[in-house]
């Protein structure tokens, strides 16, 4: 327990777009000892807040601590160094991400107990103050949070009054908010003694860490160019236009824009012969109704269903993306970033941006900066062979990187019955059935990895990357001529019964190139035998999943050491940009994290020191993934990529030197 640990609250104006560090109002605290609240004017919140930081035995906890440490710097840098001194020191808290923790050593994370229900999407705050106030204290104060009069939307009318001439309900509030996020603290305390792993709250500094470095690049945020927003903007629309007017001229849809759901089912059902796929039973619907999801119009066959499943894209084009765009013209866009998920890795709401078609090239970065991406290469395969030497005490994968293979190649040759070093050169040549089974098995080792089943490893390839098993196995010209039900995610999905037999029959092959995994998938077939929910440890960090079921505890000990490297480079990265100002990162700030991917707006004022930038940001994260992954040490690879927009294209590039240039594009998406 920490010598001395103050709750700490602040009250802002109200967060605006591109605004996520609002003007401070005041600030409330609360000790340990009942009564002991205070509220704090913005004048005293700046000079209790300095002192607490500069004193060692001080802890600070919060109810999303990341937003009133960003207010505080916000209103005064000079801040900002003793806020990641601090955080350093493990001295900042957060009850938010402690119950998190805490829920996914129980195998509760995100789900309400006594319900069953989700609390909220992987990018939402599963877990606001008021609802661990009522988890740990018995009281409900969800009213006062949701009233459209509460306090907690109105403080900037009381910005520069004086504390006493304030309403005694504008006073009482924020004393509330930091009394019981200190209680709530407390609480915690108790609960995770009884939960398995401590509630893996010794975790929680790491990500509070994580926590601070996102939300500050959230707060700096990205912009957009006006004139590819425009050009994206008018070439959508002609298409959305387009499709509506086939569309409406094939009965799809009525003159109101509305969909003929009776129409789109019979031609669904002719093009199927009449056996379409269906939805899952309902009580109104107890057979299913006729599918008309994307992934069904798509390989339906008629070249009608497959224009209006692809015509999907151009529809979110338009709803989702693009006022976004507009709007990062003259301000900017701020991601959010969910630091835990039940994995323990990331989750953003801008970590699906469409890789294709122009949406990623309308963000350009600033004037003076340069956009920099470092993505670890094949991360996940690393954290795999990582926690197979972990678990099994060998791993014939480790083997292969660390010998500098290429492990699709090697993956293959054991697909065809052929040596590394018999097909490695067939490869480099590109030969067709040499490439064509590289493909496939890069699928599987990018996804076998985690247990899914035949079925599910098709349907997803062609879902997500439009790959059909059947065609790169050569077994097949046409996908798709017979259909098999396979469940995916709880779903009945009609796949290629041809690329059902490719994935179970190279999915086993998979397991001999690689025996190491035949020994985990034994092993979580045991554990789990019956449906039943085990627990497993992310190695590493320590962080224990309760509830796992096969695929859970497969998957969750490769990823979440992946998720445990990426978060330490992320802090560190984000360390030196803020607070080491003789290294060549200070000025720099990030911007995304996209699961192993770090981008960052460079300062390019110096185009000499440019390249010494890049270089350390991508040094700071091999070294981080190096020490998360020490028996693949000298295999991790992380090399950094400059552009002025983002790109998937964008490539690393190098002078006769060796000194890194920015990449430029042949033909911009939207120029």
């Amino acid at each position: 327990m920490p010598t001395s640990l103050f709750g700490f609250d602040t009250e802002t104006h109200l967060i605006q777009p591109g605004l996520l560090a609002p003007p401070l109002v005041c600030a409330s605290v609360a000790h340990a000892a009942p009564g002991c609240e205070r509220l704090l004017s913005a004048a005293e919140a700046r000079n209790w807040f300095r002192d607490a930081l500069a004193s060692p035995d001080v802890h600070i906890t919060g109810a999303n601590l990341a937003y009133d440490l960003g207010v505080m710097c916000a209103d005064d840098a000079r801040l900002v160094d003793a806020v990641f001194g601090a955080a350093e020191a493990g001295r900042l808290h957060d009850v938010a991400i402690r119950e998190a923790l805490i829920d996914i050593a129980r195998g509760l994370h995100g789900v309400d107990p006594e319900t069953g229900r989700q609390l909220g999407d992987d990018e939402g705050a599963r877990y606001p103050l008021s609802l661990l106030v009522k988890r740990h204290l018995g009281l409900d104060i969800s009213a006062e949070k949701k009233a459209p009069d509460a306090w907690r939307l109105r403080y900037a009318e009381l910005d520069g009054v004086p504390l006493e001439k304030w309403p005694t309900a504008a006073v009482d509030y924020p004393k509330r908010d930091a009394r019981f996020t200190l209680d709530v603290h407390f609480a915690q305390e108790h609960v995770a003694a009884s939960v398995p792993n401590g509630g893996n709250l010794h975790a929680e500094g790491d990500q509070v860490r994580a926590a601070l470095a996102l939300h500050f690049a959230s707060i700096w945020g990205l912009r957009t160019h006006g004139q590819r927003v425009a050009e994206l903007r008018q070439r959508v629309e002609a298409q959305w236009s387009a499709n509506r007017a086939r569309f409406l001229a094939a009965g799809i849809f009525r003159p109101d824009g509305t969909k003929d759901s009776k129409r789109l089912s019979a031609l669904v059902s002719a093009a199927y012969n009449g056996l379409p796929p269906v939805t899952s039973p309902t009580e109104r619907f107890p057979d299913g109704q006729v599918a008309t999801d994307r992934d069904t119009l798509i390989d339906s066959g008629d070249p009608l269903l497959e224009e209006l499943g692809k015509a999907g894209k151009v529809d979110k084009y338009r709803s989702t993306y693009l006022g976004k765009l507009e709007a990062g013209v003259t301000r900017p866009l701020n991601p959010r970033f969910n630091v835990l998920v039940s994995t323990t890795r990331v989750s953003s709401d801008y970590q699906q941006l469409p890789q294709r078609g122009g949406v990623r090239e309308c963000h350009e970065a600033r004037p003076g900066f340069v956009y920099c991406s470092v993505d670890y290469a094949g991360l996940e395969l690393r954290t795999m062979a990582q926690r197979a030497i972990w678990d099994v005490g060998w791993s014939r994968m480790a083997d292969a990187l660390l010998a500098k293979e290429d492990v699709h190649t090697s993956a293959a040759a054991t697909f065809l019955g052929e040596s590394y070093a018999a097909l490695l050169p067939r490869v480099k040549a590109k030969e067709a059935t040499a490439t064509s089974f590289r493909a496939l098995a890069k699928v599987f080792n990018f996804g076998k990895g985690g247990g899914m089943g035949a079925g599910a490893m098709a349907y997803h390839a062609r879902a997500k990357d439009d790959v059909r098993f059947c065609l790169l196995a050569k077994v097949a010209e046409t996908c798709g001529v017979e259909r098999v039900p396979v469940r995916v995610q709880g779903k009945v999905k009609m796949v290629c019964a041809a690329c059902v037999e490719v994935s179970q029959r190279y999915g086993d092959r998979w397991l001999d190139a690689w025996p190491e995994q035949r020994e985990l998938f034994s092993k979580a077939s045991r554990l789990t035998y019956g449906d039943r929910l085990v627990d497993v440890m992310i190695p590493g960090a320590n962080i224990l999943r309760g509830g796992c079921g096969y695929t859970q505890w497969l998957n969750t000990p490769f990823q979440g050491l992946g998720a445990v490297g990426a978060k330490l480079a992320t802090w560190r990265v984000a360390r030196e940009m803020y607070t080491a100002r003789r290294s060549p990162l200070w000025g720099s700030r990030l911007v995304l994290m996209v699961h192993d991917e770090l981008v960052a707006e460079l300062r390019a004022d110096c185009p000499n020191r440019l390249h010494d930038t890049a270089e350390r940001m991508a040094e700071l994260m091999r070294q981080a993934m190096r020490e998360t992954t020490p028996d693949l040490a000298n295999a991790v690879e992380a090399e950094p990529a400059l552009s002025r927009v983002l790109s998937k294209d964008a490539a690393t590039v190098r002078d006769a030197a060796g000194r890194l240039l920015v990449w430029e594009p042949a033909v911009r998406a939207a120029a």
